[in-house]
Protein backbone atom coordinates (compact mmCIF):
# COMPACT_ATOMS: atom_id res chain seq x y z
CA UNK A 1 0.00 0.00 0.00
CA UNK A 2 1.21 3.49 -0.87
CA UNK A 3 0.33 5.99 2.14
CA UNK A 4 1.22 9.47 2.06
CA UNK A 5 2.31 11.04 5.34
CA UNK A 6 1.46 14.82 5.29
CA UNK A 7 3.21 17.02 7.64
CA UNK A 8 1.64 20.25 8.58
CA UNK A 9 4.48 20.88 11.26
CA UNK A 10 6.85 23.98 10.06
CA UNK A 11 9.68 22.46 12.18
CA UNK A 12 11.10 19.74 10.75
CA UNK A 13 12.66 18.48 13.49
CA UNK A 14 9.69 18.79 15.75
CA UNK A 15 7.07 17.10 18.37
CA UNK A 16 4.93 16.26 15.40
CA UNK A 17 7.30 15.06 12.98
CA UNK A 18 8.31 12.40 15.22
CA UNK A 19 5.16 11.22 16.36
CA UNK A 20 4.79 10.88 12.25
CA UNK A 21 7.95 9.38 11.96
CA UNK A 22 7.29 6.67 14.82
CA UNK A 23 4.09 6.08 12.64
CA UNK A 24 5.54 5.65 9.36
CA UNK A 25 8.32 2.83 10.99
CA UNK A 26 4.79 0.92 11.97
CA UNK A 27 3.81 0.87 8.29
CA UNK A 28 6.72 0.65 6.61
CA UNK A 29 6.95 -2.51 9.04
CA UNK A 30 4.11 -3.98 7.94
CA UNK A 31 5.57 -3.76 4.23
CA UNK A 32 4.38 -0.44 2.99
CA UNK A 33 5.96 2.44 0.95
CA UNK A 34 5.74 5.85 2.58
CA UNK A 35 6.00 8.94 0.95
CA UNK A 36 6.43 12.05 3.54
CA UNK A 37 5.37 15.48 2.91
CA UNK A 38 6.85 18.79 4.56
CA UNK A 39 3.78 20.94 3.24
CA UNK A 40 5.50 24.30 3.98
CA UNK A 41 8.27 23.59 1.52
CA UNK A 42 5.70 22.81 -1.42
CA UNK A 43 3.87 25.58 -3.24
CA UNK A 44 0.31 24.94 -2.84
CA UNK A 45 -2.34 27.04 -4.02
CA UNK A 46 -5.54 27.16 -1.87
CA UNK A 47 -9.20 25.69 -3.30
CA UNK A 48 -10.73 28.52 -5.19
CA UNK A 49 -14.49 27.63 -5.18
CA UNK A 50 -14.03 27.15 -8.93
CA UNK A 51 -15.99 24.32 -9.13
CA UNK A 52 -13.84 23.15 -12.32
CA UNK A 53 -13.66 19.30 -10.48
CA UNK A 54 -17.75 19.04 -10.55
CA UNK A 55 -17.38 18.68 -14.50
CA UNK A 56 -14.92 15.63 -14.09
CA UNK A 57 -12.00 17.97 -15.03
CA UNK A 58 -8.92 17.94 -13.12
CA UNK A 59 -8.10 20.78 -10.27
CA UNK A 60 -7.42 24.42 -12.09
CA UNK A 61 -4.03 24.25 -10.27
CA UNK A 62 -0.94 22.72 -11.58
CA UNK A 63 1.20 22.81 -8.23
CA UNK A 64 2.74 20.88 -6.13
CA UNK A 65 -0.19 19.60 -3.91
CA UNK A 66 -1.50 17.81 -7.43
CA UNK A 67 1.30 15.17 -7.21
CA UNK A 68 -0.63 14.96 -3.43
CA UNK A 69 -4.09 14.77 -5.05
CA UNK A 70 -3.59 12.35 -8.12
CA UNK A 71 -2.20 9.77 -5.38
CA UNK A 72 -5.30 10.29 -3.61
CA UNK A 73 -7.14 9.72 -6.22
CA UNK A 74 -5.28 6.61 -7.59
CA UNK A 75 -5.79 4.98 -3.71
CA UNK A 76 -2.79 6.25 -1.67
CA UNK A 77 -3.59 6.60 1.79
CA UNK A 78 -2.62 9.26 4.25
CA UNK A 79 -1.00 10.01 7.42
CA UNK A 80 -1.85 13.62 8.64
CA UNK A 81 -0.30 15.22 10.77
CA UNK A 82 -0.52 18.98 12.76
CA UNK A 83 0.38 20.91 15.73
CA UNK A 84 -2.47 22.51 17.04
CA UNK A 85 -1.87 26.33 16.60
CA UNK A 86 -4.29 28.96 17.80
CA UNK A 87 -6.92 26.37 17.85
CA UNK A 88 -6.68 24.65 14.80
CA UNK A 89 -4.49 22.67 12.55
CA UNK A 90 -1.77 24.87 11.04
CA UNK A 91 -2.75 26.41 7.33
CA UNK A 92 -0.01 24.37 5.40
CA UNK A 93 -2.23 21.36 6.12
CA UNK A 94 -5.74 23.07 5.91
CA UNK A 95 -4.74 24.44 2.15
CA UNK A 96 -3.70 20.91 0.88
CA UNK A 97 -7.40 19.17 2.98
CA UNK A 98 -9.21 21.99 1.41
CA UNK A 99 -7.78 20.34 -2.29
CA UNK A 100 -9.35 17.05 -1.49
CA UNK A 101 -12.59 18.76 -2.11
CA UNK A 102 -10.93 18.67 -6.04
CA UNK A 103 -11.07 14.83 -5.62
CA UNK A 104 -14.83 14.74 -3.66
CA UNK A 105 -16.67 17.03 -5.93
CA UNK A 106 -15.31 15.46 -8.92
CA UNK A 107 -17.69 12.24 -10.59
CA UNK A 108 -14.66 10.64 -12.14
CA UNK A 109 -12.54 10.62 -8.88
CA UNK A 110 -12.65 8.74 -5.27
CA UNK A 111 -10.91 7.89 -2.32
CA UNK A 112 -10.55 4.48 -1.19
CA UNK A 113 -7.48 4.29 0.50
CA UNK A 114 -7.26 5.01 4.56
CA UNK A 115 -6.39 7.36 7.32
CA UNK A 116 -4.75 7.97 10.21
CA UNK A 117 -4.69 11.36 12.11
CA UNK A 118 -1.88 13.39 14.32
CA UNK A 119 -2.49 15.97 16.57
CA UNK A 120 0.24 17.49 18.82
CA UNK A 121 -0.74 20.76 20.81
CA UNK A 122 0.85 22.37 24.34
CA UNK A 123 -1.69 21.65 26.78
CA UNK A 124 -0.78 19.35 29.83
CA UNK A 125 -3.30 16.04 28.96
CA UNK A 126 -4.53 14.20 26.16
CA UNK A 127 -8.20 15.37 25.56
CA UNK A 128 -7.93 18.99 25.61
CA UNK A 129 -8.45 19.60 21.87
CA UNK A 130 -10.48 16.50 21.63
CA UNK A 131 -14.10 18.32 20.43
CA UNK A 132 -12.14 20.05 17.87
CA UNK A 133 -10.37 16.83 16.92
CA UNK A 134 -13.65 15.05 16.26
CA UNK A 135 -14.99 17.91 14.48
CA UNK A 136 -12.31 17.40 11.96
CA UNK A 137 -12.39 13.35 11.84
CA UNK A 138 -16.52 13.96 11.09
CA UNK A 139 -16.10 16.71 8.11
CA UNK A 140 -13.73 16.45 5.99
CA UNK A 141 -12.93 13.18 6.45
CA UNK A 142 -16.22 10.87 7.03
CA UNK A 143 -18.58 13.02 5.50
CA UNK A 144 -16.55 14.01 2.25
CA UNK A 145 -14.05 10.73 1.95
CA UNK A 146 -14.02 7.23 1.42
CA UNK A 147 -11.26 6.99 3.62
CA UNK A 148 -10.99 4.46 6.04
CA UNK A 149 -10.20 6.07 9.60
CA UNK A 150 -7.70 3.88 11.33
CA UNK A 151 -7.29 5.94 14.35
CA UNK A 152 -5.90 9.44 15.81
CA UNK A 153 -3.83 10.14 18.10
CA UNK A 154 -3.83 13.64 20.26
CA UNK A 155 -0.62 14.18 21.96
CA UNK A 156 -0.78 16.89 24.57
CA UNK A 157 2.07 18.84 26.91
CA UNK A 158 4.77 18.64 23.76
CA UNK A 159 5.45 22.20 23.54
CA UNK A 160 9.45 22.52 23.34
CA UNK A 161 11.70 20.57 20.40
CA UNK A 162 12.28 17.33 21.79
CA UNK A 163 9.28 17.15 24.91
CA UNK A 164 8.28 13.81 22.18
CA UNK A 165 10.76 12.05 23.08
CA UNK A 166 9.42 11.92 26.83
CA UNK A 167 5.97 11.03 25.61
CA UNK A 168 7.08 7.14 25.31
CA UNK A 169 3.09 5.91 25.49
CA UNK A 170 2.09 8.54 22.96
CA UNK A 171 5.60 7.02 20.21
CA UNK A 172 4.27 3.72 21.27
CA UNK A 173 0.82 4.50 20.55
CA UNK A 174 1.66 6.10 17.35
CA UNK A 175 3.94 3.32 16.33
CA UNK A 176 0.90 1.27 16.46
CA UNK A 177 -1.67 3.09 14.75
CA UNK A 178 1.12 2.65 12.02
CA UNK A 179 1.02 -1.08 12.24
CA UNK A 180 -3.46 -1.18 11.55
CA UNK A 181 -2.55 -0.28 8.15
Amino acid sequence: MKILALSGSPRKKGNTNRFIDEMIKGCEENGHEVEKYFLDKLDISPCSGCEICAKGKDCRFNDDGTEIINQLAEGASLIVASPIYFGQMTAQLKTIIDRFYSIFNNPNKKFSGKVALIFTHAYPGDDFYRPYIDLVIKQPFEMNTELEMVDCLEVGGVKFIGDADNAEDALKKAYGIGLKF
